[in-house]
């Protein structure tokens, strides 16, 4: 299936009858276990196929059918809902979010919310995610770690644990686009390894979420934008100059005291100025380790460290292993899943 043929098979798919909300209810007896502006908030802890069988996928992507009425709910996964075509409307607890096309929203588990009645003009596409992509574990999947990505993705989940949601206002034009293409005419066009390639396009969608979750997520917020981007500015000349970064210097780049560079620094990530270029320091040697064979003494001096014995120290401390060990370990790895 390529993106033509997709188009053609959700047009089509679009001409389906929506689910009877009383046959479900009389079928599943789901239990409503809250009141949301006068109305009963279910939980849904199944996800159904067009047919309302139930299923137990990891993954599961469905379109939203035309005309379905769909009462305010929660369910104990993360659902990501996509505007293919058209628009859509999410209905949250205190207020509504209008979606156009290639806009996308992620509503956290235990959220109440629903979704209003689409027409034939709408393609809206739900995907049900079992798996949380964006826990600290995800963190782990990034081979090119640094202090930026670290930082945006704790940010990113810093928000939607506060808003209970992450609303993306991509355009049309954007790589999701492309991303959610690949994904669904895997999905609906199962072939060898379509699991594999799934997740495998899940990890290029959510690391593009993060690429762009600065902007996209405080364009309410200017005075957030702005302090962000400040963050983003002292932890890039950080990444950029990290073998012979100096505080000092740094503040003379920029035209702020000391103290100011390591306050913002402080407050945004709860490390400190010294903390972050250790942190730095220790990741680029992390990806020496893993990708060369440099001895170490080389990759201690090649990023910043004029002493290998407290490069050795510092080392320890945040991966709990010698950088032998970690070469090591890394290398059995590779042999493992080779």
């Amino acid at each position: 299936m390529n993106s033509v043929d997709l188009q053609s098979f959700l047009q089509n798919n679009n001409t389906r009858e929506a689910p009877d909300w009383n046959v479900i209810k009389n079928t599943y007896n789901p239990e409503p276990v809250n009141v949301v502006n006068g109305e009963p908030v279910y939980n849904f802890n199944m996800i159904f196929d067009p047919t309302i069988n139930p299923i137990e996928d990891n993954i599961f992507i469905s379109q939203c059918p035309v005309s379905a009425f769909v009462p305010m709910h929660i369910h104990q996964y993360i659902e990501l809902i996509y505007v293919y075509k058209g628009k859509c409307t999410v209905v949250m607890q205190d207020h509504e979010i209008t979606m156009t096309e290639g806009e996308t929203i992620m509503i956290d588990k235990n959220t109440p919310h629903t979704i209003k009645e689409t027409t034939k003009s709408d393609i809206v596409i739900e995907m049900k995610v079992m798996h949380d992509y964006l826990s600290k574990g995800f963190l782990s999947r990034f081979t090119n770690k640094s202090i930026i990505s670290q930082f945006l993705i704790d940010s990113l989940i810093d928000s939607r644990r506060a808003n209970n949601y992450l609303y993306f206002p991509f355009q049309a034009q954007s790589k999701i686009v492309g991303i959610m293409e690949q994904i669904m005419c895997e999905h609906f066009d199962k072939d060898v390894f379509t699991l594999e390639m799934i997740d495998a396009y899940l990890f290029i969608l959510f690391t593009e979420l993060i690429r762009h979750s600065n902007s996209s997520n405080t364009k309410q917020n200017d005075d957030l934008k702005q302090k962000d981007s400040i963050v983003l500015e002292f932890l890039k000349y950080i990444d950029d100059h990290y073998r012979d970064c100096s505080l000092m210097e740094m503040a003379d780049h920029y035209k702020y005291h000391p103290n100011y560079i390591s306050a913002v620094l402080k407050k945004a990530t709860g490390k400190s100025y010294k903390d972050l270029l250790q942190i730095q320091r220790l990741n680029k040697a992390a990806l020496y380790l893993s990708n060369s064979d440099l001895p170490i003494p080389d990759i201690a001096e090649e990023v910043g460290y004029s002493s290998v014995s407290f490069f050795y120290k510092k080392f320890n401390e945040v991966y709990l292993q010698t950088p032998k060990e970690y070469r090591e370990k890394q290398s059995s790895n590779k042999v493992l899943t080779s």
